[in-house]
């Protein structure tokens, strides 16, 4: 577990949805790898379609990766009040 990407909370009390997001959006490879074991394919997957605390980049990358269509997630189906890129 990284705990470094858990600096504003105890690690151990964080939920599985919050591991996975930190894991989506800050972690590398290693620990997707680690968090997708832990806590399953399924898990990963409704997380990264239905978390609103995901970048639009890595969201892109995963559903490509996963053969997931981006418009089906949480992320592209919000609408953004600001978009800087």
């Amino acid at each position: 577990m990284r705990r470094e990407l858990f600096w504003d909370r105890n690690v151990d009390d964080a939920t599985a949805e919050i591991v996975i997001e930190r894991a989506i959006n800050f972690g590398g490879f290693d620990f997707i790898e680690e968090v997708q074991n832990k806590y399953g394919m399924r898990q990963f997957v409704h997380t990264l379609k239905h978390s609103r605390n995901l970048g639009k980049k890595v969201v892109n990358y995963w559903c490509l990766k996963l053969g997931i269509d981006r418009n089906q997630t949480r992320t592209f189906q919000d609408k953004r009040i600001w978009e800087p890129f």
